[in-house]
């Protein structure tokens, strides 16, 4: 399978069948026949998980993974990852701010990427929350020497880099797309930017910007700055021959 648009969600009743539909619709013209919607329920308790289930019900290319409690970002993030079938993962959000038809731009992009960075051209965000984005992304590109100018709105990623990767990140976290992008590049994959629309949300409520997850995330990563250095050091020093008969 080419491509799996993979969706997480929690408590976007408003928003998920319009994303669903959305989604499945690209996905049919970038490839038919050869992509999947997935979506990973985070616990949500608005009834989003019932508009999921019908949806499923009634398309054969949509699937569903449900969390029976919320695991916030990185635990939905992780599970999206190790439940895509795609050679392809285009990670998007729930809410509509970013259109799922930006995944065809993505996909122009990898024969000379293996994760492809989405950018936004202009952040949609309230003043507190803009100063607590902008100190995970300078403190996240000082610790894991990270060169993209941002890393939390929409990816593409290459699957097999993705599949050996041990994340270390906590799941209430959200650090783990700094842990990929720094794995990723220790592993010498290649990147590529996408620049794209924020559109204003139109409903429900943005989940980002608690200071409980700011500040569990800061500790989360400093640590995982140091986990993630001791595993691909290690990585390194195993002779080919030992990871190719591990593979």
């Amino acid at each position: 399978m080419l491509l799996t648009i993979a969706i997480p969600a929690f408590d976007e009743v408003q928003n998920i069948e319009r994303a669903i539909r959305e989604a499945r619709a690209t996905a049919q013209e970038v490839a038919p026949s050869d992509a999947e919607v997935l979506i990973v329920d985070d616990g949500s308790r608005d009834g989003t998980g019932a508009i999921v289930d019908r949806l499923a019900e009634q398309l054969a290319d949509i699937r569903v993974v449900r969390h029976e409690r919320n695991r916030g970002f990185t635990g939905a993030m992780s599970t999206c990852f190790r439940h895509a079938r795609g050679d392809w993962i285009f990670l998007a959000p729930a809410d509509g701010q970013i259109s799922m038809s930006e995944v065809k731009r993505f996909l122009t992009e990898i024969p000379r990427a293996d994760v492809v960075v989405g950018v936004r051209e202009q952040r949609l965000e309230g003043a507190g929350r803009k100063t607590l984005s902008r100190a995970f992304h300078l403190i996240a590109r000082l610790l894991f020497g990270l060169k993209v100018p941002e890393f939390s709105s929409v990816f593409l990623f290459r699957r097999s880099l993705l599949a050996s990767m041990r994340f270390r990140s906590a799941s209430r976290s959200a650090a783990l797309l700094p842990e990929i992008l720094f794995r990723a590049s220790r592993r010498g994959g290649r990147f590529a930017v996408v620049s794209v629309v924020q559109h204003p949300r139109t409903a429900g409520r943005a989940k980002g910007g608690q200071l409980s997850v700011a500040v569990l995330t800061l500790g989360e990563l400093v640590r995982v700055a140091i986990l993630a250095r001791l595993d691909e050091n290690a990585a390194r020093k195993v002779p080919l021959a030992r990871r190719d008969s591990a593979r």
